[in-house]
């Protein structure tokens, strides 16, 4: 299996997150979560899988993705999985809807603290800005 996220970071090196809903039938409810979901075309590739959830969750269709990590985990439901994951500058132009999950929120990195969030994408969104940064794009 395998899955792919999307880093969404506006200028002031915030990052898009999602606040789950608290429905105990998916995984991680009420988490606060980066933008991620399930490749599932066989001809879709990661990058694909990643514009595609971002845009079917939020609205936003971005214009260039950066990869910055692969890697194998365990989801908390315990299936074994690949993550792809991209980042991607917030153009300020368009808007940002909530079409899964209780709201999308832009975070600064020390707000992530007091979420309940996984570790995994804390360390994660601490990456996605780290590479934003010393690609001089925020």
């Amino acid at each position: 299996m395998a899955h792919a996220g999307v880093v969404l970071i506006n200028k002031k090196g915030e990052v898009l997150m999602q606040h789950r809903d608290d429905n105990p039938d998916i995984i991680n409810p009420g988490y606060w979560a980066y933008i991620a979901g399930q490749k599932e075309e066989s001809d879709e590739n990661h990058e694909q899988t990643a514009k595609r959830e971002l845009k079917e969750e939020t609205g936003y269709v971005a214009d260039k993705l950066y990869p910055f990590l692969e890697e194998d985990y365990v989801r908390a439901d315990g299936v074994k999985s690949i993550r792809y994951m991209f980042w991607a500058i917030y153009d300020d132009q368009q808007k940002i809807n909530c079409f899964e999950g209780q709201e999308m929120v832009f975070l600064g990195l020390t707000e992530l603290e007091n979420k309940k969030i996984l570790p995994e994408h804390k360390r994660i969104c601490y990456l996605a800005v780290e590479g934003a940064k010393k690609k001089g794009a925020i």
